[in-house]
Formats: C-alpha cells, structure tokens, sequence
C-alpha cells in the first residue's frame, strides 16, 4: 500500500511539473523548448525511478521485519462465518457424500449381479473365439 502512495504520488508531481512547464511555454520560443524538453523529461524520468526504488527498498524492509505480524492482521481482517452455519455446512457435505457413497455402491452391486448371470462362466476369450 505504502508502495503505490509513492508512485502515485510521484506520478502526481510528474503531472504538476507538466502542468507547469505547458503554462511556461508560452513565454519561450519553439526551437528552445525543444531543445529543453529531452532534459527535463530525463530528469523527472531519473526522479520518478528514485522514488519508486527507494519505494521498492523499503517495502522489502518492511515485509522482511513484519512477517508474522503482517500475517496475523490479515487473519484478524477476515471474515469468519458463524460456528452454526459452518457446522449446517459441514453436515449438508456430510450428508451429500453418504448419500451419494450409497447410490453408487448400490448400483454397483446390482450391476454386478447381472453381470454374473449374463456372462457366467465365460471369458474374454470367449468372445472373441
């Protein structure tokens, strides 16, 4: 967060020496702001990559000392679901699971039955003899 309040920031000042050198230009000649213009943008180029390096520097200060504290405000900002719809939850799972656990080897046992007395005693190298 800390980073993009410093390149917006910087982006912010960009705009404004913009802002300021276009009111300026009235007053000076065309081949004159020409020749200037390479410059300053190279400059506020040379600004804006200082600020967003000394940006980048500090974030990584910040994450490598913060660590677990960061962690454990992201954990106090979630929010967590009440403890009797999250047991409602789990038994809906449960239930579902069970219930499928049963169809399934149900079908599986009747399926295997027919089998048997369709294909008693025979082979794959029945079928293909």
């Amino acid at each position: 967060m800390q980073r993009q309040s410093h390149v917006v920031r910087a982006v912010e000042e960009s705009k404004e020496r913009t802002e300021s050198d276009v009111q300026n230009s009235d007053n000076v000649k065309e081949p004159e702001l020409i020749d200037q213009q390479p410059s300053e943008s190279t400059a506020e180029l040379t600004e804006l990559g200082a600020e967003i390096k000394k940006a980048l520097e500090q974030r990584k200060e910040k994450a490598d000392d913060n660590l677990l504290s960061g962690v454990a405000e992201e954990i106090g900002e979630i929010e967590w679901p009440a403890f009797g719809k999250v047991l409602g939850t789990t038994g809906v799972v449960l239930g579902v699971i069970a219930g499928s656990s049963v169809a399934l080897l149900t079908l599986n046992a009747v399926l295997a039955e027919l089998s048997d007395k369709v294909f008693a005693g025979k082979g794959i190298q029945d079928f293909f003899g």
